[in-house]
């Protein structure tokens, strides 16, 4: 019963943490330029796909690069994922 108890408020926490990551986001999206939040890591513009292939499962993974605007651009640090 304890560890099914220490799991349980675990999931409570990580829910709880989720919901404040979101709203930041969103305050972030509402609040910022968007060349800021692509310095902060939360989005990237003007990319393009460079290389696709299929992946486990039938996945779709998608490689990105930046449009070529006169200069070879570098992505600035992110992590990105799926869902």
């Amino acid at each position: 019963a304890a560890v099914e108890s220490f799991v349980t408020k675990q999931l409570e926490l990580l829910a709880l943490e989720r919901d404040a990551e979101v709203e930041e986001r969103r305050s972030w999206q509402e609040s910022v330029s968007l060349k800021e939040l692509q310095s902060r890591g939360v989005c990237l513009l003007k990319l393009q796909v460079s290389n696709q292939r299929t992946g486990l499962y039938g996945k779709l993974l998608a490689t990105f690069e930046p449009r070529r605007c006169g200069s070879a651009a570098v992505l600035p640090s992110n992590s990105f994922t799926s869902g």
